[in-house]
């Protein structure tokens, strides 16, 4: 019988990363030239295109009606029209952006490669630097991160950071590669370094982080899920039946949640992690995304192009019709469309069509 050791589904995770541009650095940074490098992405504005829509993308979310996507080259779309139309929005960098969320439809922040942390207050219309990796190395650590177990102290800086939460306009987290784990209480001004507060001393990548109810999760690879009950000032370690990695983090505020990442796996638990059950998701590849219809539903979405719709009363996970590319990042429209990402750009899903043709297979 072949079992597949953890390091190998490290570097598998890793693989599946760096096909959809999710892990790694853009070019490495080196703080004693940054300022005299004109190609250095960090100091380069991204570039306006043509075929945006095809643009290689990572994530996309709402702020409000409207919709933001993230991706390669620092690229930034925005659609008021649920999808149908998109406009590049102006970013001061071109580094690989991997993740993107909003506190409220103005406010909003984007991380990605090199430790980028931007920051819009007009609905993503415009952004600024707020961090990078080389400014990352002089931050302020909390006490307790000193410890000898602890990751890494000082980052290197062309680390990625690969996803982003804030839990108001002011109290937010960032999660990366090597156990980075940041936090600010100032909207993005100042951050610290805290990843002590996980119980990570391998200083494990942290690919995802979401807020569901009053429960904070950080999911990341080797298996690993945290949950906090204080706003993130402490994380216990949860047990799960996996040890591959977990690429994210979805479900409601009512206890439910699914954690989903490498070779189609996904479990679900109704009573905030203490216990798991396979979800029923059985992928052709890794589950990259994920997204709450407003019924409370969760949708899939995976490398290998796989879109699945939870069934009613969070049942079991059901293939949606329709062919489709593969895909990195999942949200729905006002309309109630499904709007993914990917590397092929922008794919629009209607999901009244997908769960009729579903239904009948």
């Amino acid at each position: 019988m072949l079992t597949m050791h953890p390091h190998i589904l490290r570097r598998s995770a890793l693989a599946v990363l760096l096909a959809f541009g999710l892990a790694g650095a853009g070019a490495a940074i080196d703080a004693g030239s940054t300022a005299l490098d004109p190609l250095d992405p960090l100091l380069r504005p991204a570039a306006s295109g043509q075929h945006i829509e095809s643009s290689v993308l990572i994530g996309v979310t709402r702020a409000g009606s409207r919709l933001v996507a993230v991706g390669e080259s620092g690229i930034v779309l925005i659609s008021d029209d649920d999808g149908m139309g998109w406009r590049q929005a102006a970013v001061p960098v071109s580094v690989t952006l991997t993740a993107v969320m909003f506190a409220t439809p103005e406010k909003g922040w984007a991380v990605g490669h090199s430790g980028v942390v931007l920051a819009t207050g007009d609905g993503g219309l415009t952004w600024t630097a707020q961090l990078d990796g080389t400014r990352m190395a002089t931050l302020a650590v909390e006490p307790d991160d000193q410890a000898a177990d602890a990751p890494p102290a000082v980052p290197n800086a062309g680390d990625p950071l690969l996803d982003v939460l804030f839990l108001d306009e002011r109290e937010g987290y960032a999660t990366g590669a090597f156990g980075m784990f940041l936090h600010t209480t100032d909207g993005g001004a100042n951050w610290t370094r805290v990843p002590r507060r996980l119980p990570n001393p391998d200083g494990n990548h942290l690919y995802g982080i979401r807020a569901l109810g009053d429960h904070l999760y950080v999911v990341g690879e080797r298996g690993a899920v945290y949950v906090s009950q204080d706003r993130g000032a402490t994380f216990t370690a949860l047990t799960t039946p996996y040890e591959g990695s977990f690429f994210g983090v979805a479900g409601t505020g009512a206890g439910t949640v699914v954690v989903y990442g490498l070779q189609g796996r996904a479990f679900a638990s109704g009573d905030h992690g203490r216990t798991w059950q396979d979800a029923g998701a059985g992928g052709a590849g890794a589950w990259t995304g994920a997204t709450v219809l407003p019924d409370g539903r969760m949708v899939l979405v995976g490398q290998a192009g796989d879109v699945q719709l939870q069934t009613a009363g969070g049942g079991n996970f059901i293939a949606m019709a329709g062919k489709h590319p593969p895909l990195s990042g999942v949200a729905v429209g006002s309309n109630g469309n499904l709007v993914a990402v990917g590397p092929r750009g922008i794919h629009t899903i209607k999901l009244a069509d997908a769960m009729t043709g579903s239904a009948t297979q």
